[in-house]
């Protein structure tokens, strides 16, 4: 049996008879995960860090913290809290064609369409108890306004306490320790929420492995930009460590096996034909048509994305409260739009891009109320742009041969440089 196939029956039993909890089925998914086949061992490893951590989320035997999206999780590591990232575990249900019973059941509570579909199904699987009980939850203001609000209600569903972290624009002195001093009192109050010490020394070592994991997937990076026969879908699946593993040497150490295995899957002929591409946001989770289509079917390849790419400065150049504070208003995202532009320009001619395509996913206010300016702006810069809209958990409303005929349109015209409204 297929390792999908395997995890989808697995899932959905465990699910509803809160077998999540039982050490067989993580023996079972292990076993199925290592006798599976993966273009990358790297994705092996990564399957089986996040069985690890999930078992342990539902074992109970150590504080679990919920965390969004860009919040630094070296805090909770330092802390040994388990981390879980609802908005992954979302991706993962659609994956397994599980997300539409958790949307339907946010959407009976009163939670509407025009959310986060991320946040939505997360929402659900919590009123349905189908995520680990969290000790805290944490959550960042920037990039994405509707995880703070989301997890504000899951803290009222669950009784956990939220912390939020207040994260202004300007990237200045004053706002670096304006930060620094958010990041020690969130951690501070977590470890007497878990009954833990606060320990300085550990926060530091968990900065120098998120340092070790940067390094790593910098690498990553430089290695993607000559790689033929992996494809770039496969690459955004690795937001996962981004996500929840920064400040875990495991994650560090998965990283580097990935780069040392794409730097051995590169070009071995000096001309690849097919367009490339850079990637923005997410994908469809619930279906893989997309792109499979559009890198099997039609033979593009995402050589870069931008969910993937490495944005902050070292991490060992300042103290480490310091030095995450800065990570986190590092994100070019969250200045201007023009500022954004300049970062995926550089992207695009280092990666040698042909084409960018941003997949807009409904619910999300960030990515969408920038669109055409940040379209305008690109394609200044030369780059054909090629908006997708669709969302990447709730499939109804999903229209596959709209995305197949706009894609068929985009790749034709790549060519001439002529652009696609």
């Amino acid at each position: 049996m297929h390792l999908k196939e395997v995890l989808t029956t697995r899932v959905r039993q465990g699910l509803k008879t809160r077998a999540l909890k039982s050490p067989w089925t993580y023996r079972l998914l292990r076993t199925a995960t290592r006798r599976s086949q993966f273009p990358l061992e790297a994705t092996r490893q990564m399957v089986l860090y996040a069985l690890r951590e999930t078992e342990r989320a539902f074992a109970g035997n150590n504080p679990v913290v919920w965390t969004s999206a860009f919040f630094p999780t070296e805090i909770a590591h330092a802390l040994g809290f388990v981390v879980f990232s609802p908005e992954v575990a979302s991706a993962l249900l659609a994956s397994l064609g599980l997300a539409e019973e958790c949307l339907d059941a946010a959407e009976r509570t009163w939670y509407g369409r025009d959310l986060c579909s991320f946040h939505r199904c997360a929402i659900g699987a919590t009123l349905m108890g189908y995520f680990p009980p969290p000790t805290a939850l944490l959550a960042s203001g920037h990039l994405c306004d509707g995880a703070p609000k989301a997890f504000e209600a899951i803290s009222r569903v669950t009784g956990a306490p939220m912390f939020f972290l207040d994260v202004p624009r300007d990237n200045s002195p004053e706002a670096n320790a304006y930060v620094a001093a958010q990041l020690e009192d969130i951690g501070r109050r977590m470890a007497a929420v878990a009954g833990k010490k606060w320990d300085p020394a550990r926060v530091s070592d968990a900065v120098k492995a998120s340092e070790a994991f940067r390094q790593a997937a910098l690498a990553a990076n430089r290695a993607r930009t000559a790689v033929c026969d992996i494809r770039g879908g496969d690459m955004l699946n690795y937001v996962y460590l981004l996500f929840v593993g920064q400040g875990d040497p495991e994650a560090g150490r998965i990283y580097a096996t990935l780069a040392r295995e794409l730097a051995e899957h590169r070009c071995k002929h000096q001309e690849d034909k097919r367009p490339r591409l850079l990637w923005l946001h997410l994908k469809p989770y619930f279906d893989p048509f997309l792109l499979d289509y559009l890198e099997v079917t039609r033979g593009a390849a995402i050589v870069v994305d931008e969910m993937n790419h490495i944005y902050w400065p070292p991490l060992d150049t300042a103290p480490p409260l310091d030095a995450l504070a800065r990570k986190v208003l590092a994100h070019y995202a969250y200045h201007t739009t023009s500022a954004r532009a300049a970062v995926l320009a550089r992207l695009a001619r280092t990666h040698r891009v042909d084409g960018v395509i941003q997949f807009v996913h409904w619910g999300c206010r960030a990515t969408s109320g920038t669109l055409n300016l940040l379209m305008r702006l690109l394609r200044r810069e030369g780059l054909p742009f090629l908006a997708l809209h669709g969302d990447c958990i709730d499939r109804r409303d999903y229209a596959p041969e709209q995305l197949r005929t706009r894609l068929d349109a985009f790749l034709e015209l790549l060519g001439s440089q002529t652009e696609v409204v």
